[in-house]
């Protein structure tokens, strides 16, 4: 969302969403081979760098559908999930921007989480956006009003919300669920996974997973009219796992019995997983672990996997 609020005009140009594949498709035969190489073969990798201009009479002559629109104080410009668009100053002006989610949205971050995995580390906290969702939504509400006010404007909209929030949160429970029942492997001492809440966890535990979490830049943000540290935060924070890619919120996956006894050295060899590659690591891939540095062949003990819950709380049960 643009507001210009004083001097001169600014100019848009945009491209529907629905001509997306057909830029894509200019972009790619026009752009540099030895940048596009660099970024995997990925153009949305090199736009997301916003190093390059790309006229609009590039697109227009070869058949894509570009829109214009000139922009005069107190004027507002509003541009949908996955709209290309670009702007120019006339001249000296006074303008703000900011990137607000509108309703029916979680479909579109969990897409772009998918899109960006192990790619760039450009991350929507979707499951912390979800988690408090469904904190508020208990309470009536929908983040910055109320529940039935949201529905009744974008029923088709908002019902959709509800049904990505219930399907991604029940799939974690069921994988959760699933790995908790899984057979013990040989290392675990004929124990199987357990599960604790991240303030319940060992300080080893919990300094490990904090040290290999993304960090937060800036202060936390706190919703009107809310306690501080009552809500979750938006911050980017999330734990990246090296085995594939992902960065999740929701709860980490760890070995107690290597942090402790691998010390310093946990950092980077302690196994750290999400539900994904969990089942992996924590069989042959966690015994191959036990054979590297001398450090690591001299581990005994339980290997039993612990799932650390990092957003569960008194309102919200994962």
């Amino acid at each position: 969302m643009f507001y210009l609020q004083a001097d001169a005009s600014k100019f848009w140009w945009f491209i529907p969403a629905s001509e997306r594949p057909l830029a894509e498709r200019v972009m790619r035969e026009l752009m540099d081979l030895v940048e596009l190489e660099a970024a995997g073969g990925d153009v949305w990798t090199v736009l997301s760098v916003k190093a390059c201009l790309w006229p609009a009479t590039l697109f227009l002559t070869r058949g894509v559908r570009v829109g214009f629109h000139k922009m005069e104080p107190g004027d507002f410009v509003v541009t949908g999930y996955g709209v290309l668009h670009s702007g120019f100053n006339g001249g000296p002006n006074v303008a703000s921007a900011v990137n607000t989610a509108c309703t029916a949205w979680f479909s579109y971050a969990m897409e772009h989480a998918e899109h960006w995995r192990n790619k760039l580390t450009i991350y929507i906290p979707f499951e912390k956006l979800l988690v408090l969702a469904s904190q508020k939504l208990t309470a009536g509400e929908w983040w910055c009003g109320d529940a039935q006010t949201y529905e009744s404007l974008e029923p088709e909209q908002f019902q959709q919300d509800i049904k990505d929030m219930v399907s991604y949160l029940g799939k974690y429970l069921d994988d959760t669920q699933a790995f908790l029942e899984m057979e013990p492997d040989a290392d675990w001492a004929v124990r199987k996974a357990t599960i604790v809440d991240m303030m319940r966890a060992s300080m080893g535990v919990t300094k490990f997973i904090v040290h290999n979490s993304i960090q937060p830049k800036g202060t936390p943000l706190v919703l009107p009219n809310e306690e501080t540290g009552a809500v979750t935060d938006y911050s980017v924070d999330g734990t990246s796992f090296p085995h594939c890619g992902v960065v999740v919120w929701l709860s980490v996956i760890v070995c107690p019995t290597c942090i402790e006894q691998l010390g310093e050295e946990a950092g980077p060899t302690a196994p750290l997983c999400c539900l994904r590659c969990a089942p992996t690591m924590f069989g042959r891939d966690h015994d191959r672990l036990r054979q590297g540095s001398p450090a690591q062949r001299r581990l005994t003990g339980c290997h039993a996997p612990v799932v650390v819950q990092r957003l569960s709380n008194r309102s919200v049960y994962l």
